[in-house]
């Protein structure tokens, strides 16, 4: 079994290779060509920390693992990360364990990727601002991968913890310099008056900007919240959106963004339009008009991280990066 270290990861795969990656997982997730067993979340007695484990295999590659990951919002005031992840590769020919890596890095890798191809495939052409609500680790890479699909021009960055948007801000000043403007705005109206894209990032249980005051026009991904009774997004900006998912099946089951304004009425299933694998295959249509607002809402699947895991897995072999036990 190989194990690889995060600091491994980072120097086998980038985050165009990855935006590349997750548009052939979800075109294979629309072609019926993944399995994606319900995953298994435990949540904490008295607590907001829980663990999911989810189970996943790909069926022209051949690949099949596990990944865990542990949310717990707890960490922050330690000043530790709220997620951390493990990637399980086996072989699906002997069933024997290949491969372990560590998923924090692999998590936010992916879901920004997979963010990124829904703006590709969503927001208007045009768009060249992006606010994001939320100052971690995976509101930094989602600002990285949204540069590969659109020439930015402006960031955006909302967190009520003001040292850490300001600790992003400095990061992307130093990587992207003058070529785009980032800020550290005052309030979630500054972001929504600003932003052509919208990313919600966040551990919040509660929506974290008034979806009355989202401009036409604005394509939001929403991707924080993972539990049928949490959300990000409220009522008004549901209502206003033409909504897309990762997964019919997972959205309906674990995305409160939608359950909520489900069970209240204010949406049905009918308003979820596609997923986003159908869009890269084109069997179904992403926007319409320029003046529409688009929605598209992640829980995640286990098939991203172990896509990923596998492409790193290989190319450490190639290259002897790793401790073999």
């Amino acid at each position: 079994m190989r194990i690889l270290s995060r600091q491994e990861i980072e120097t086998l795969i980038s985050m165009r290779d990855a935006i590349a990656l997750m548009e052939e997982v979800f075109a294979a997730l629309a072609r019926g060509e993944a399995l994606v067993p319900e995953r298994t979340a435990l949540s904490l007695p008295g607590t907001d920390n829980s663990i999911v484990f989810m189970p996943g295999y790909l069926v022209k590659s051949g690949s099949i693992g596990l990944k865990t990951v542990s949310v717990f919002p707890t960490n922050a005031a330690r000043g530790i990360p709220t997620i951390s992840a493990q990637i399980l590769l086996c072989d699906s020919e002997t069933g024997e364990t290949k491969a372990l890596l560590e998923g924090g890095y692999l998590t936010a890798l992916r879901t920004a990727a997979t963010t990124a191809v829904a703006t590709k495939h969503l927001a208007r052409e045009t768009a060249e601002s992006l606010g994001v609500f939320g100052a971690g680790v995976q509101a930094k890479s989602q600002i990285e991968s949204h540069f590969e699909v659109r020439l930015l021009k402006r960031v955006l960055i909302y967190d009520p913890n003001k040292q850490r948007a300001a600790a992003l801000v400095k990061h992307v000043q130093s990587t992207r310099g003058s070529a785009c403007e980032c800020t550290a705005a005052g309030s979630p109206g500054e972001v929504l008056a600003s932003s052509d894209i919208i990313v919600t990032a966040t551990t919040s249980p509660v929506p974290v900007f008034d979806g009355r005051s989202v401009k036409e026009g604005t394509h939001i991904n929403a991707i924080g919240s993972f539990k049928p009774v949490v959300r990000e997004v409220d009522d008004a900006i549901v209502r206003r959106s033409r909504i897309f998912v990762d997964s019919y099946e997972h959205a309906l089951k674990e995305a409160g963004d939608l359950i909520i304004p489900m069970k209240s009425g204010i949406i049905n299933r009918g308003d979820i339009k596609a997923e986003l694998g159908e869009l890269i295959v084109g069997t179904k249509k992403g926007r319409e008009r320029t003046d529409e607002i688009t929605l598209f809402k992640s829980v995640g699947m286990a098939v991203q991280d172990i896509a990923v895991a596998e492409v790193v897995y290989q190319k450490a072999r190639e290259h002897n990066l790793g401790l073999v036990v």
